[in-house]
């Protein structure tokens, strides 16, 4: 083929299509779809046609409604026929954060709405806007790590809890200290406190545990025994200097929120110094002296 043939892919400016797209998020003009969004039900504007571009979700949305009735339509229309779909679950912050990435490949995020971004993105299937999120929360802090954890555990961001893991596992007194320790679910503390690299004595952790145990019980209005229970057997009772075993079974007769089987196991080994090399319950953590 000669060169006058030749042809090549070229492309302009990234950043100054991004900024012509930007102009037209939430602009009633020539918009097709409207969503009623977040509690005050506020209206934001959008297209179409660039949504199904940019987003499977979408599009097959939009496909599925193209085939349906207009009495058994999904979404209803406005005086301009333009959709109207109601969501009422997301704040329009955060919608039009997504919205921003599927117009311009590029969105503003700040630590309010990155887990909420997250988690919009991950149901919408917007691969790009995950990984922009993902990486954004990829440099914990003490205020910040908590929630990041969670949201790597609840959606499933595996490379994202190992970063935030590393960082608990060095900083661990510090995150026990935080108020946003609280916050964990169950399911997020139960795997911050399997881990053995944690850089704390085992009664700081079961005293971490407790703590927020009692907050958890003010918040879901159960008892210290309900709120513990799939987190108390990950706290390695055998590890307790005797003295310490002595006042949390003293302190258990009267709150009974952890299984006797616990205690016992722990006497039993200081009895007997016999573990099961197989039990996690017997293994030193970092933090143990």
């Amino acid at each position: 083929m000669s060169s006058s043939h030749k042809t090549s892919q070229v492309f302009g400016p990234p950043e100054l299509f991004a900024t012509d797209m930007r102009k037209v998020i939430n602009d009633p003009e020539h918009s097709d779809i409207v969503f009623v969004v977040g509690e005050d039900r506020e209206r934001i504007h959008a297209h179409k046609i660039i949504l199904a571009a940019r987003c499977e979700v979408f599009r097959a949305m939009f496909a599925d409604q193209a085939k349906a009735s207009t009495s058994n339509r999904t979404g209803k229309s406005t005086k301009d026929n333009a959709m109207l779909l109601v969501l009422p679950e997301v704040r329009p912050t955060v919608f039009l954060t997504v919205l921003e990435h599927i117009y311009a490949n590029s969105c503003k995020l700040s630590q309010s709405i990155v887990v909420d971004v997250l988690a919009s993105a991950i149901e919408y299937g917007l691969d790009g806007l995950v990984t922009c999120c993902v990486k954004y929360i990829s440099d914990p802090n003490v205020d910040t790590v908590c929630e990041a954890i969670q949201a790597a555990i609840t959606y499933n961001q595996e490379e994202l809890r190992d970063t935030c893991m590393k960082f608990i596992e060095t900083n661990t007194v510090d995150i026990f200290k935080s108020p946003h320790f609280a916050e964990l679910s169950e399911e997020s503390l139960a795997y911050i406190i399997q881990s053995d690299n944690l850089q704390a004595d085992e009664k700081a952790i079961y005293d971490a545990v407790r703590e927020w145990g009692t907050v958890n019980m003010v918040i879901t209005e159960k008892s210290m025994k309900e709120v513990v229970a799939k987190v108390i057997r990950f706290v390695r009772f055998p590890l307790f200097a005797k003295d310490q075993l002595q006042e949390v079974e003293r302190t258990n007769e009267e709150e009974d929120f952890i299984p006797m089987d616990l205690i016992s196991k722990a006497w039993r080994f200081h009895a007997t110094s016999e573990a099961e090399p197989s039990d996690p319950m017997y293994r030193e953590r970092s933090g143990t002296y």
